[in-house]
């Protein structure tokens, strides 16, 4: 049975974690060199761009995406059914079924197929657009939008910013579900605790206004939404995770693609 107080708690929390840790970020990047160099921002600078820093950043972000839900579920009160990493049918299937009939399977795998095609057509025909509209302008001196969730498409790290949103997501979703009566208003206001999070990072609102990484944030809202829907529809995390690694690789690969004939076109 999960604990909604202590759901609540661990959600601000998390949230609070979160803020803090993109203040400090934005800080430490921001911050002039001058200033830097008689403060700790100057450590943290050098600090976060060694080898070994860089592996304790990856053993934060893996504590705060996957180890805080671990913690909650070890204390008791988070339920796996709740945020759908299980199904209800636990004593009666295999194991490896996950708690979920092969009806459930089929049905939650239709809506993903559907909901994912709908979005993979928007993604491509999105970008699309943008490449013409980039071949409009050619000779003005405008480059092609770097966009996407990542700099280059790589299938691993795809698939652990993929993972780390979608767990991340599926624990903010516990506390309203234990909250609130309706799951469907609960699993809105579950998506509106992320989009405060983000909010509450500088460089997020930043980059949304006038940045480089407009696009990807753009993409990363789309993700959520489509995060959300699919739970709304079939309560099925699993199949979440996969479509999201699906769509943002075969989003990487086909941005890099239209980059390269933009790169093409150009230099003719």
């Amino acid at each position: 049975m999960d604990n909604p107080i202590e759901l609540a708690l661990w959600t601000v929390g998390s949230i609070l974690l979160a803020a803090i840790g993109a203040q400090l970020a934005w800080r430490a990047e921001h911050t002039d060199v001058e200033q830097q160099r008689h403060s700790w921002l100057s450590v943290f600078r050098v600090w976060a761009g060694k080898r070994w820093g860089r592996a304790v950043l990856f053993l934060i972000r893996f504590a705060f995406y996957l180890g805080i839900p671990y913690i909650v579920l070890m204390r008791g009160a988070l339920s796996l059914v709740t945020i759908g990493f299980v199904g209800t049918q636990t004593d009666e299937l295999p194991w490896w079924m996950l708690g979920w009939s092969l009806a459930d399977w089929a049905g939650a795998m239709g809506w993903a197929i559907g909901l994912g095609a709908i979005a993979a057509l928007s993604l491509a025909f999105g970008w699309w657009n943008v490449h013409r509209a980039n071949l409009a302008r050619q000779g003005t001196g405008d480059e092609f939008p770097a966009g996407g969730l990542l700099p280059t498409p790589s299938i691993l790290e795809t698939t652990q910013e993929s993972l780390y949103a979608q767990v991340h997501w599926a624990f903010y979703r516990a506390a309203p579900l234990a909250l609130i009566a309706d799951p469907y208003w609960a699993i809105l206001a579950s998506a509106a605790l992320v989009a405060v999070e983000w909010m509450l990072d500088p460089a997020w609102r930043a980059d949304l206004a006038d940045g480089s990484r407009r696009e990807a944030l753009l993409l990363q809202g789309a993700w959520l939404a489509l995060s959300t829907s699919l739970f709304i529809l079939a309560r099925n995390v699993w199949l979440s995770i996969l479509l999201h690694v699906t769509l943002a690789w075969a989003a990487g690969q086909w941005v890099a693609l239209l980059k390269k004939k933009w790169s093409v076109v150009s230099n003719q």
